[in-house]
């Protein structure tokens, strides 16, 4: 205890030392910018010459689902997940696209 004395006493007589004072750097301003995303989609359907139904989503000119209703079964969708513009294909296979189906729907 007697030790610690002498260190404590050393350290109450210095000054402490001036803080630098750092200058704040400015907020810049919100800046709204038009997104693309912002327009509402539109919706182009089609029905081919063998009765298949063919809706095309687009949003910003760019195709993001296309939603095929086969004259028989099910309805499937080609989706764009990356936002390129191009319904994605699977890189094992390029000529097979990904095909979704809606297994269940509720209210």
């Amino acid at each position: 205890m007697i030790l610690l004395l002498p260190l404590l006493l050393a350290l109450a007589v210095q000054d402490p030392a001036p803080a630098a004072t750092v200058p704040q750097a400015p907020i810049p301003g919100k800046q709204v910018v038009a997104d693309a995303r912002d327009d509402p989609p539109t919706v182009s359907i089609r029905t081919e010459a063998s009765g298949d139904r063919v809706e095309e989503y687009r949003q910003g000119g760019r195709v993001t689902m296309v939603k095929v209703t086969p004259r028989r079964g099910p309805a499937y969708y080609l989706m764009d997940t990356d936002g390129n513009g191009k319904l994605n294909r699977d890189d094992r296979d390029p000529r097979v696209s990904p095909v979704h189906w809606t297994i269940y729907e509720w209210d």
